[in-house]
């Protein structure tokens, strides 16, 4: 496999994820007590604590999302000028 089609690979993984789980806070019950500003961060730190949650909760949806359209500009990079190390780093951590 390539590392622009690793880097992808990676992308394909978050992507419907964030797509989800965004859908899940706008709708779903479990979120509708919270603020819809914090929810995602307030939603993780009170249903898993500690520093589990604190981390999940540093990502909300949004820079998921983000996240995979960094690692698909990083695999158009990949096939032009080669991989950047620390997009593949990320890739190969996501995709094990």
């Amino acid at each position: 496999m390539s590392a622009a089609d690793e880097l992808t690979a990676a992308a394909d993984v978050l992507e419907p994820l964030a797509r989800k789980a965004q859908q899940d806070v706008d709708t779903g019950r479990y979120w509708s007590c919270y603020d819809k500003a914090t929810a995602w961060r307030d939603g993780l730190t009170n249903g898993m604590g500690g520093a589990s949650g604190d981390l999940a909760a540093a990502l909300p949806p949004a820079a998921v999302l983000e996240l995979s359209r960094w690692l698909r500009s990083a695999a158009r990079d990949a096939r032009e000028i080669g991989p950047d190390p620390h997009a593949l780093a990320v890739a190969r951590a996501l995709t094990p």
